[in-house]
């Protein structure tokens, strides 16, 4: 039977992907070292099959990175010396 039911973007496509902005904050950088360390270390943004479930219902533009490589990021040991330059 189950337990309960997810609502709607909490499964699927909608949780593989994060915008910019939620990364940046999560890392708790700015824009440009957020820009920075993603070019050293790789990271790109995806654009999602279905952008418009993967942006919860909007059609506006936005750039989406996968969650897995924000988490990869976030266990790097540059991210604090990024921060540590503020």
């Amino acid at each position: 039977m189950g337990g309960l039911q997810k609502k709607k973007y909490e499964r699927g496509s909608a949780t593989n992907y994060i915008t910019r902005n939620k990364a940046r904050k999560k890392l708790g950088l700015n824009l440009a070292d957020f820009r920075r360390l993603c070019i050293l270390k790789g990271i790109y943004p995806h654009e999602p099959k279905h952008k418009k479930k993967v942006n919860k219902g909007s059609t506006a533009p936005r750039t989406f990175y996968l969650l897995k490589d924000i988490r990869f990021l976030l266990h790097e040991p540059i991210v604090s010396k990024f921060r540590d330059y503020k």
